[in-house]
């Protein structure tokens, strides 16, 4: 009998019975030759922490390795096997109510061979927990909760970081630094809910409570260049009209066919669209949009532009941090869509505008302050221009107060915005012994009047909108853009236990009875 060679067994068979393989024994066979990261993770006493999950995140290409034993032993040991390569390296503890430590991390290590990276120390951090519902009471399942360091604006490695079918979320964060806690609701299926942010510092566990989530809708749009090709990566802000908030949008910038979709609550919203840093683009707008169900602002259109740049002085030469730089079309009066456009520490600023005819205004920064606007008007913008501002040394309040006087005579009737009128807008903030108002949105060079009161509505007027009861009338011109700034002088106890109402009607023919009103600003002290 012919005895058969083991090299010349049936190389079908040998193929029919791998291929037969199931797919783990294969892939246990790849990573057979692959390298290994050992180590130990340790908590703040030093005991080792089992449990702990381990991932890799790839710094060069081919995208997320493979993998073998990526936790620790009930010692803290792990040895993990994993490709060869250069890794971000992220040590994830058990979530709360297990432990509190923090995720550990390895910003960069090369693993070549065997790689013991030797003892990783976990921080502790604090448990912090929430509900988050929406307006009907109804727990919302599917919310993500990011956490970022203020003071760094680096997001938190964080797992099961998103709210349960009760609502609930519990992660572990840092204490004693200041924390953007965002509740993302672009997970949550069934019902269309506005994002959250939250601000503080945590000092110890701590219950954020229930946190309700207003309904929204989707405003959706296309953002194009000059050659008809959508803009990759476009940032979108909506800034309240009433209340000169910007929304939280996260997710905003547009995707790689220019494409936008953010989630508003109901209201009137300026939509600004901002270049991405690697394109000289103009900015784009849509100007007093209304909300109030799913919304399509159609194609907007980014100009090519060029840059305008400069720094900003105080009136001694000093650079001014915070200021802020509004350029506005000759031609039309609009204001350009900056963003970013704030002088930074050493007083300087970089924007893109058009070339065309522009006035451009340096406004301080926003805050009670001694210093005026600086104006350049008809400045032809035909190349990249060098700008600079230096704020005056006199202000030019548009008045100054000693105090609250009698109220004048209203010299025209009082009547309530029209759909085609400004629309003007209050800020205020309060000092040691004064209190400054900035107005903004009002009929340019019209006539105004300021109402003061402690009552948030006139009794017996037949208007549709609140207004204000006033015990003062304080009479002032708006700027040649509906802009002004006004400062009174108040006793330190004032306006402490109660709070002033403020609102402002600017004379404005195209508004019903040809008066806007503004919103109403109330202003108290803590103490």
């Amino acid at each position: 009998m012919t005895r058969r060679s083991p090299d010349n067994m049936n190389p079908p068979r040998l193929q029919r019975l791998l291929a037969a393989l199931p797919p783990v024994f294969l892939l246990l066979g790849s990573l057979a030759s692959a390298d290994a990261i050992t180590g130990r993770v340790v908590d703040q006493n030093g005991v080792g922490v089992a449990g702990v999950d381990i991932d890799f995140v790839n710094l060069g290409s081919g995208g997320n390795p493979h993998e073998l034993n990526d936790g620790t032993d009930a010692n803290g040991n792990f040895v993990t096997t994993v490709d060869p390569g250069a890794y971000q390296v992220l040590f994830f503890p058990p979530s709360p109510p297990v432990t509190s430590l923090l995720t550990g991390v390895i910003p960069s290590v090369s693993i070549v061979g065997t790689k013991n990276v030797g003892t990783i120390q976990l921080v502790l951090g604090a448990s912090t927990t929430g509900t988050t519902k929406n307006v009907s009471g109804v727990p919302v399942s599917g919310v993500r909760v990011d956490v970022y360091d203020e003071n760094t604006g680096l997001k938190l490695p964080l797992k099961n970081n998103v709210t349960n079918a009760f609502g609930n979320f519990n992660v572990a964060v840092p204490m004693n630094i200041p924390l953007r806690t965002e509740l993302i609701t672009s997970g949550v299926t069934g019902q269309v809910l506005v994002s959250r942010v939250l601000f503080g510092i945590v000092t110890g566990p701590t219950n954020f409570g229930a946190k309700t989530l207003q309904p929204g809708f989707h405003v959706t749009g296309t953002v194009q260049n000059e050659a008809g090709t959508g803009v990759f990566d476009a940032d979108i802000d909506a800034e309240d009209v009433l209340t000169g908030e910007t929304a939280f949008t996260p997710g905003d910038n547009t995707n790689h066919q220019g494409v936008f979709d953010i989630v508003l609550p109901a209201g009137t919203f300026h939509v600004e669209v901002f270049r991405p840093t690697n394109q000289v683009l103009v900015g784009a707008k849509v100007s007093s949009l209304p909300v109030s169900g799913p919304t399509n602002v159609g194609i907007l259109v980014m100009r090519n532009g060029v840059f305008l740049s400069g720094t900003v002085r105080d009136q001694v030469g000093a650079p001014v941090d915070a200021a802020d730089v509004n350029v506005f079309e000759v031609s039309t009066g609009i204001s350009l869509a900056l963003g970013h456009d704030n002088t930074n520490a050493a007083g300087f600023y970089s924007v893109v505008v058009p070339r065309v005819l522009v006035d451009v205004v340096f406004s301080p920064p926003d805050n009670p302050s001694p210093l005026a606007k600086d104006r350049h008007n008809n400045v032809n913008i035909t190349a990249n221009t060098t700008l600079d501002g230096q704020f005056p040394t006199t202000p030019t309040h548009v008045s100054q107060h000693p105090g609250l006087p009698k109220p004048p005579p209203l010299p025209f009737s009082q009547g309530s915005p029209g759909t085609g009128g400004s629309v003007p807008h209050i800020r205020g903030a309060l000092a040691s012994s004064s209190m400054t108002l900035w107005f903004t949105g009002g009929r340019p060079g019209a006539s105004a009047q300021l109402l003061l009161g402690f009552d948030e509505e006139a009794p017996g007027l037949t208007l549709d909108i609140p207004m204000v009861a006033a015990r003062a009338r304080l009479p002032l011109v708006l700027d040649s853009r509906g802009e002004a700034q006004l400062t009174l002088s108040l006793p330190n106890t004032a306006l402490v236990g109660r709070a002033l109402h403020v609102q402002l009607a600017v004379l404005d023919p195209e508004a019903t009875n040809g008066v806007a009103v503004s919103h109403i600003l109330a202003l108290q002290r803590s103490e």
